[in-house]
Parts: C-alpha cells; sequence; structure tokens
C-alpha cells in the first residue's frame, strides 16, 4: 500500500533519529493518512480518496468540490472509487446476499465466482477529472 496523498501528492520523508549521544540513523516519517468516503453534493455522489489530514482540513475550509476542481488545475487527478448515491440509496433498500457470477474463458470452460454485494450498486473507479468538471 503506498503511502502518497491523492490530492496533495505528500510522500514519506526521509531523516534522522538522534539520541542523547548524537549517533543518527536513518527513518521515515510517514504522512499522516486517511482512508475516507467524501459526499460531493455538487456532483450527488460518494469519492473514496486516500488522503492526509492536511489536505482533509483545507477540504474542509474552503470545500469539498472548490478544492478538488483546485487540485484537478494543480496537476493531481488519482483514480478514485466513485459510488453513485441514489444506487446507494436503491442497494440499501434491495435484497443484500450472495450472486453467482458465470465466467467462460476462451476455451469454453465455464468457471464461477460469488460476490457478497447488493444488486444495483454502481462503484467504479475513475479519474477524478472525468467526475467533477
Amino acid at each position: 500500500m503506498s503511502k502518497i496523498c491523492q490530492l496533495t501528492g505528500t510522500k514519506p520523508l526521509v531523516g534522522n533519529n538522534v539520541s542523547h549521544s548524537k549517533r543518527r540513523t536513518k527513518r521515515r516519517f510517514n504522512p499522516n493518512l486517511q482512508t475516507k468516503r467524501i459526499y460531493v453534493r455538487e456532483i450527488d455522489s460518494w469519492v473514496k480518496v486516500k488522503l492526509t489530514t492536511r489536505a482533509l482540513r483545507n477540504m474542509e475550509k474552503i470545500g469539498t468540490f472548490k478544492y478538488l476542481k483546485q487540485q484537478i488545475a494543480a496537476g493531481f487527478d488519482p483514480k478514485v472509487w466513485v459510488e453513485d448515491a441514489k444506487s446507494m440509496e436503491a442497494a440499501k433498500t434491495a435484497k443484500r446476499g450472495y450472486r453467482r457470477v458465470e465466467h467462460v474463458d476462451a476455451n469454453g470452460h465455464k468457471s464461477y465466482s460469488i460476490t457478497f454485494e447488493p444488486e444495483g450498486v454502481s462503484n467504479k473507479k475513475v479519474k477524478l477529472s472525468s467526475v467533477i468538471k
């Protein structure tokens, strides 16, 4: 799992631990990353991103939609999970359970996979700029 903020590009920094005797050993300063589902009211959907707490604070300060547009303009355009809010509401009322999906390979052999997702949920991983215009 990479330790990079999707919206600011913050990466781990390298520095030294300095003991009492001033002996230096290498260490990493990892950013404070959080994986969050953020509701964007303007596009009526949820966006799942991995971001630093600093980016989250800025997002709350200037507004979610405005901050995301600003970061896209700055050159940060990550692939994020987008969940449509309407399909999420439909999924809450839909019947939950296991679904069996049939796959056929090139030789004609059938295989099955079982998923546990409610029907009607449309989660897709897309570029942020394709969702926020």
